[in-house]
């Protein structure tokens, strides 16, 4: 008759799992050839209300980002439906993944055995979840308070708390922490302005170190490290020293450097000495005649420009001597010697013989090119072989020897130093060249 509903052969009649449609007038009627008999019977079903099966007020403790699960079995006829009522009040209902308005989309799951499952939990879960069982005759609840366990922040390295920097360097303050969940970095400038993401010139990395591009002597101070999450709060104290950079003038990185130039008479001459430093350093020229000019200073025929360029107007013989350019800052004392020469007006070189020239010399002896040149400033000299080797003055082989008046002397002339040698002479206003043919 199904699979619920059994007749024996003495008659009865068995009904397994009843429920309130079971309930009703049951007809047994009796018949064979000679006749028939029956019985009515009534059958009423008793129904019990909802209950929680091994009910209790309990604690669980869930570890931070890890899954946790609640039983909650109950019995009632009809059978109960369950629901969970979740800390921030939201009802998760049977057999339904909970939907929190995007927010915990498919992370709660509700198994039709009353289980309550839950995936990498966070702070926010821990509270009280509540499972309710209701049926038509009533309902029962039961309570679990369910606290996830935090890490404090705890940052390492803690040791190191000086740093030292030049200033234009960068700074690297670190501050790397362990926790359960990642700590928030939060860190305090000397100047007590709390930053908890990078700005122009302080960079905030991932790792929670802290980067000072171009460290001034300003940013020394004490720096506080602040890691934070839930469990608590960690710091660290930094103390940054920035020293100052010394000066460097025109940048060479020398304490002190000397030039000589030359400037022509009723000229106009800059000389620069432009300083790098930190901090910026101060300026000061000192002249020939122990006068002290603080750039900027502005005369009739002398100026120290702010960059730090000596102008010299209306060039005198008597400015020949040593001007000094000092850029001092904490950091220390740079020096720029220049010593200035006045001449007269610039001439390009002339050949006393500007015509080129046939020599003939004898093989073994020595022979003499020469190339007298005038010229203010004097001129350069530089020779070229017949190979197109070129030699400048001042050189010596043991083959050939330049002189300082322009000569090229060649020690015991042979066949193979024939041929035609160019003679060139250069200074600032001009170049000219000379050809000598030699034979041997």
């Amino acid at each position: 008759m199904g699979s619920r509903i059994h007749v024996y052969p003495n008659g009865s009649l068995a009904i397994e799992a009843v429920t309130e449609k079971d309930a009703g007038d049951y007809l047994c009627v009796a018949r064979n050839r000679i006749g028939e008999d029956l019985i009515l019977m009534k059958v009423s079903i008793a129904m019990k209300p909802a209950k929680i099966d091994h009910k209790q007020q309990f604690k669980k403790l869930v570890p931070y980002g890890k899954d946790f699960r609640v039983d909650c079995k109950a019995s009632g006829s009809p059978t109960p439906a369950i629901s969970w009522g979740l800390p921030d009040g939201t009802v998760v209902n049977n057999a339904m993944l909970a939907d929190d308005s995007g927010h915990r989309a498919r992370r709660y799951v509700l198994f039709h055995n009353g289980t309550l499952h839950l995936s990498k939990a966070g702070v926010a879960e821990g509270g009280d979840y509540t499972c309710y069982a209701q049926n038509t005759l009533g309902r029962d609840e039961m309570k679990i308070h369910v606290t996830v366990v935090v890490a404090a922040p705890q940052i390492k390295h803690k040791h190191k708390t000086h740093v030292a920097v030049t200033a234009g360097d960068t700074a690297q303050l670190d501050c790397e922490a362990a926790g359960e969940p990642r700590a928030q970095i939060l860190w305090m400038l000397p100047s007590s302005e709390v930053i908890s993401s990078s700005t122009d010139r302080h960079s905030l990395h991932a790792n929670g170190s802290l980067s000072i591009s171009q460290a001034g002597l300003l940013d020394a101070g004490e720096y506080l490290c602040v890691a934070r999450n839930p469990g608590g709060d960690d710091s660290k104290l930094y103390r940054l020293a920035v020293a100052a950079k010394p000066p460097v003038i025109n940048g060479l990185h020398r304490n002190k450097t000397i030039m000589k130039v030359t400037a022509v008479r009723h000229s106009k001459k800059h000389i620069d000495c432009r300083a790098e430093g930190t901090p910026p350093p101060q300026i000061m020229w000192v002249m020939p005649d122990n006068i002290f000019l603080t750039a900027p200073y502005y005369g009739s025929r002398i100026v120290v420009h702010k960059n730090g360029t000596l102008e010299i107007r209306n060039i005198r013989p008597s400015d020949t001597g040593d001007f000094i350019c000092v850029a001092r800052n904490d950091g220390g004392e740079t020096v720029l010697v220049v010593q200035l020469e006045v001449t007269e007006m610039l001439r390009r070189p002339v050949f006393k013989n500007p015509f080129n020239e046939k020599i003939i010399a004898k093989p073994g002896k020595p022979v003499t090119l020469n190339c007298s040149v005038d010229g203010n400033p004097p001129p350069d000299i530089s020779w070229m072989l017949p190979n197109g080797t070129w030699f400048s003055s001042s050189i010596r082989t043991p083959q050939f020897v330049t002189g300082g008046s322009g000569t090229l002397t060649i020690a015991s002339a042979q066949s193979q130093h024939a041929g035609r040698y160019r003679c060139a002479a250069r200074n600032q206003v001009g170049y000219i060249e000379k050809l000598l043919l030699l034979e041997v």
